[in-house]
C-alpha cells in the first residue's frame, strides 16, 4: 500500500513540473509519465492475478 502513495506521489511532483516546463519538455515529461503509469497498472494488475 506504501507503494501506491509514493507513485502516486511521484506522479503529482511530476504533473507540477509539467506546468513550468517548456512545450517540448511538457511533451517528453507527459509520455514518461503516462510511460510509468501503464507499467505500474500491468506490474499491481498481474501481482493481484497471482494472488
Amino acid at each position: 500500500m506504501i507503494k501506491l502513495a509514493v507513485i502516486a506521489l511521484l506522479l503529482l511532483i511530476g504533473g507540477l513540473a509539467i506546468k513550468y516546463a517548456d512545450e517540448k519538455s511538457q511533451k517528453k515529461i507527459t509520455l514518461g509519465l503516462i510511460g510509468v503509469l501503464v507499467v505500474y497498472v500491468i506490474t499491481v494488475v498481474a501481482s493481484e492475478l497471482m494472488r
